[in-house]
């Protein structure tokens, strides 16, 4: 079962459940469970950590049944997957209030699959039957592993693929070109596209339809489990032969675009498995094998074989259903060709299979192999990026840093240094233990906690942000390989690298010859993205993978400060008072009429003296002018920031002169507390007398609000129920939701007439239950409800097109049924 958690989202949940601080030493224990602590050595177990967390706060005994357990845990997984996060929640929380700690231990192991028994599945495997192993590998079915082998005298002769059961499909080894010829026996093969989707198997009786991942999980909801309903099923079920009913499909589900008529790559930011009928793209089955015809199976026939019964299954549908294409071949050039075409194209790579191959459910290679441009040697574009954080591991690799958070820096003037860097991508793979190890070391003194509300200023993060971090003079360059670069939000850039993986660490460069914004956007422009752009040679020898050679070290340079951090020279600078003797101050930014160095001089005539980054000790932060450094202080919330002018009458005054709100960029909430009981929201003073300037600068910061509708009330109001509620209201049931109905009528038309009034009730009924109706249509709107009369349906649909955010149309009955039953029902078998 997928529950599609994992120890952030945990952690993030039971914080909220148990109503934690944010930044309180619990929540941080949570929330960094990786970091070692040296208590008690359970660094990367997330679930002993939520056991000590948890066991002040839970009964010492549990109220659970087994069969409860299994209804809670089967509740996480089913709303998991529908993303209804508040179900999730209410299904854990009743763990934490009717559980001990140490059930809740072991649920926790169970929820990560990760029981840290000591012992593997397989052990049980071989204990359970010698065949247990080989059956649960082809099935991924524990329950029928128990059911057919309970007793151990009972073989497993023939382990067949079963009608609706899961089994982990045939897979491709890796191949080298240069031995391609003998590994297909000299004899002819085929190619194949290596499609760029997800592989699925589709399993077809009669009207009855089951769609299940390589691993065993079900999307049948999501793509259809009958002709009516999900974003597949109803287009293709028409497109078999009257004479097949039933028949197992093995392909590649891929997102088309019907405008453009081609596939998007995988890379592209749109997830198959959860697209919708509403989608602009389109779900597209491609199929490449049939694996059983009318309970026929033909696992045991030859691919040749498979691939001329596949042809006789279905008619073909563009951009629905498709037949992999393939083509014959006999030669090491006829791939190197291929590969290159596919370099070309753009696409993932190619396949070659043997014809004379069956199929070998869970086997790797087995006559099928491929070919991606990243295996192969001098193709790929790689890329020098900088490690600026880091990860702890858990597992094995419990205590160290096992992945990294990698930038490349901003383009420095002439003959100055990097001094800003964007976050690229997270790196976790292509090292040795060994070679992770020393890096480690080298490393492990200069690793900083890295706070999201006072991130460093050279370090600009999306929302990716690393557990630790690296000032970059004292880290190093990895060469990078990866399959292409993609766009994300999670990183500076606007781009990551897929599949990124550390092919060696850069020992011969300094950190300062890392790439640039302007280097990785050259890249990503070469080739749309993808990092293979070279053709290979048709008399190239692809010899195995060297093994990795540090470099010789060059002499490093010595380390420096960078400019900004450096501190001022005040030696030559007069005090003329002592008015902050030994007070510290840091001056971050200053104002065209009075720049930061001349700030810095003030600061040391009235006795202070100056730092340029803020710490535990600082007085305040002077900004003039707000920068990334400034807005990173305010987020911290530790330091006040104050206009350089509150200095400046300071100097004139020779006096500390007390701050007054419009002296303030930013309060900390010490100040704020104190402010709040001498001044008003405005500042006014309650207690010292105004004068006009200041009655004027209290009056323009009053602002009216405005008429609050109900509409700006909603969210509010949503937020409330889903804090306070165990279970949301019936009444609440649409706060959510905001709804068009469709209550254009023919005029003169009884019929029409009645109808109408039908869905203007809906429309009231709508409102009752908390939804937001509206009047017309626009962006913002998610759901239509559309009554009997359909003559609008297709402006609706060209209008939707026209939106970023899609709204559903839906049947008036869903309104009534969700009404009726007290619950909102499933909008898929309502969509229109």
């Amino acid at each position: 079962m997928a529950y599609g958690i994992k120890e952030t989202m945990l952690a993030k949940l039971y914080i909220e459940l148990l109503n934690l601080p944010k930044e309180g030493k619990d929540a941080l224990k949570l929330l960094n469970y990786r970091t070692p602590t040296g208590a008690r050595g359970d660094a990367g177990d997330f679930a002993t950590i939520a056991y000590f967390v948890l066991k002040p706060r839970c009964s010492q005994k549990g109220s659970l049944t087994v069969q409860q357990v299994n209804d809670v845990l089967d509740a996480v997984a089913s709303n998991n997957s529908a993303k209804r996060k508040d179900l999730v929640k209410k299904s854990l929380l009743q763990l934490v209030t009717q559980s001990s700690a140490l059930e809740q231990k072991w649920l926790i192991r169970m929820i990560l699959k990760d029981l840290k028994l000591g012992f593997s599945q397989q052990t049980v495997f071989s204990v359970f039957h010698s065949d247990a192993a080989e059956l649960h590998n082809v099935t991924t079915d524990l329950e029928r592993v128990c059911r057919q082998l309970h007793d151990p005298l009972v073989g497993l002769s023939d382990i067949s693929i079963t009608l609706f059961a899961a089994f982990k499909p045939m897979l491709a080894a890796i191949a080298n070109i240069d031995r391609i010829e003998k590994d297909m026996r000299h004899q002819s093969f085929y190619i194949e596209t290596k499609l760029d989707g997800e592989r699925m198997q589709m399993h077809r009786g009669g009207d009855r339809y089951e769609f299940f991942s390589r691993n065993g999980f079900t999307y049948t909801q999501q793509f259809g489990a009958s002709p009516r309903e999900g974003s597949l099923t109803p287009f293709i079920h028409g497109a078999f032969k009257a004479d097949v009913q039933v028949c197992i499909l093995d392909g590649e589900m891929m997102a088309y675009n019907p405008s453009t008529q081609t596939f998007m790559q995988k890379g592209n930011k749109f997830d198959i498995k959860r697209m919708v009928e509403e989608s602009d793209l389109q779900t597209c089955f491609c199929v490449f094998d049939v694996l059983m015809v009318n309970n026929k199976k033909l696992g045991h026939e030859t691919l040749r074989k498979r691939h001329e019964i596949l042809s006789s299954v279905f008619t073909p549908i563009p951009g629905r259903i498709e037949i992999v294409q393939k083509t014959q071949a006999h030669t090491k050039k006829e791939v190197i060709d291929a590969l290159n075409e596919a370099i070309d194209k753009r696409e993932e790579g190619i396949m070659v299979k043997q014809p004379l191959s069956i199929y070998k459910p869970d086997k790797r290679g087995e006559g099928w192999l491929k070919i991606k441009p990243e295996y192969v040697n001098g193709l790929m574009d790689e890329l020098d990026v900088l490690i600026v954080g880091g990860y702890w591991g858990k597992g094995s690799r419990g205590g160290m840093m096992s992945h990294f958070l990698c930038a490349v820096a901003e383009p420095p003037g002439p003959g100055e240094e990097p001094s800003v860097f964007h976050t690229l991508c997270r790196v976790g793979s292509g090292y040795t233990m060994k070679e992770l190890y020393d890096l480690g070391l080298k490393l492990a003194k200069h690793w900083k906690p890295f706070h999201k509300k006072a991130p460093p200023s050279g370090l600009l993060c999306g929302t990716e942000k690393p557990e630790v971090y690296i000032e970059p003079c004292y880290s190093v360059i990895v060469q990078i390989k990866a399959a292409e670069i993609v766009p994300s939000d999670m990183y500076r850039t606007g781009c990551t690298l897929r599949f990124p993986r550390i092919e060696r660490i850069r020992e011969d460069k300094d950190w300062r010859a890392c790439m640039t914004l302007d280097g990785l956007e050259q890249l990503r422009g070469r080739a749309a993205g993808k990092l293979a752009s070279k053709h290979l040679d048709v008399g190239a020898e692809d010899a195995p993978r060297e093994k990795k050679r540090k470099a010789a070290p060059k002499a490093r340079r010595a380390v420096g400060i960078i400019e900004r951090s450096k501190a001022p020279d005040l030696s030559n600078v007069s005090r003329v008072a002592d008015v902050f003797e030994d007070v510290e101050f840091c001056v971050m930014s200053g104002t065209d009429a009075h720049p930061k160095p001349e700030l810095e001089s003030r600061v040391a005539e009235l006795g202070g003296y100056v730092v340029q980054n803020p710490g535990p000790d600082t007085y305040c932060v002077l900004a003039g002018a707000e920068n990334i450094r400034v807005r990173n202080v305010i987020s911290s919330g530790k330091h006040d920031v104050v206009r350089p002018e509150w200095l400046l009458e300071c100097v004139r005054h020779r006096s500390c002169v007390p701050w007054q709100p419009r002296d303030m960029v930013h309060m900390c909430p010490s100040t704020r507390q104190r402010f709040a009981r001498e001044y008003d929201r405005y500042g006014d003073s309650y207690f010292a007398d105004t004068d006009r300037r200041q009655l004027e600068e209290a009056f323009s910061r009053i602002q009216s609000p405005g008429p609050q509708t109900p509409a700006d009330m909603a969210p509010v109001i949503a937020d409330l129920e889903g804090r306070y509620f165990w279970d949301p209201p019936a009444l609440s049931a649409l706060r959510h939701h905001t709804v068009y109905v469709d209550l254009f009528a023919v005029v003169g038309d009884p019929a029409t007439e009645i109808r109408g009034t039908r869905l203007a009730a809906a429309a009231w009924e709508l409102r009752f239950h908390g939804a937001r109706v509206v009047s017309h249509l626009a962006e913002g709107v998610s759901h239509v409800i559309v009554g009997e009369d359909r003559s609008r349906l297709a402006d609706f649909k060209a209008f939707r097109r026209t939106l970023k955010r899609k709204f559903k149309i839906l049947q008036g009955a869903w309104v009534t049924d969700s009404i009726d039953r007290c619950e909102l029902q499933d909008e898929a078998p309502y969509l229109l």
